[in-house]
């Protein structure tokens, strides 16, 4: 904040200095000077444009992480394990929503994770009473014990839906590859 509010500060001065030069006419004002001016307006705005930037990627994964019931921190966690694993955070957050929707279905004796849930080991109606996050966390540990690519891309499938290969590096290290920061 201290930083935006000096570059800002910098801006307007910069800004001013252009004007009273404007003012007296192009041809009097030194290149340098209006170099100098342009340069800090531009950078002033590029500061200005990645902090809003920031604040909206924040309120968007806050906004998301409420309606699925996982904490901002949580998401935040998430969505940097997925960037690390190459996974875009749109896709992990489609995945998730998949999974929390797919998990409800199961507990209730139906859908797609139903038999893919009872190979990994997992009580559907357990999982249930977790945060999508934490269950993508014992997802994740079960994940980490199969060996088979091609069991690890058909069991993803059934619980993430089409995002579910895009899953699979993001979960192949456990729990403990979901939380690094």
């Amino acid at each position: 904040s201290r930083g935006l509010n000096g570059a800002m500060r910098k801006v307007r001065l910069s800004t001013i200095k252009l004007k009273k030069a404007m003012a007296k006419g192009w041809k009097k004002i030194p290149f340098k000077k209006l170099l100098a001016g342009a340069g800090a307006f531009l950078g002033a705005k590029a500061l200005v444009q990645k902090f809003t930037d920031t604040m909206q990627r924040l309120d968007k994964l806050g906004k998301t992480g409420a309606k699925l019931g996982i904490q901002t921190q949580s998401f935040a966690e998430l969505g940097y394990a997925a960037e690390r694993s190459g996974i875009e955070v749109s896709t992990m957050e489609m995945a998730l929503q998949r999974m929390t929707r797919r998990v409800s279905e199961a507990a209730m004796g139906t859908g797609e994770a139903q038999g893919a849930l009872k190979e990994l080991g997992l009580d559907a109606a357990q999982l249930t009473k977790m945060s999508p996050d934490q269950q993508l966390h014992l997802i994740a540990d079960a994940f980490k014990q199969i060996q088979s690519p091609a069991e690890r891309v058909r069991l993803a499938m059934k619980l993430f839906d089409s995002e579910g290969v895009a899953m699979v590096n993001m979960l192949k290290d456990g729990s403990g590859g979901l939380s690094e920061m």
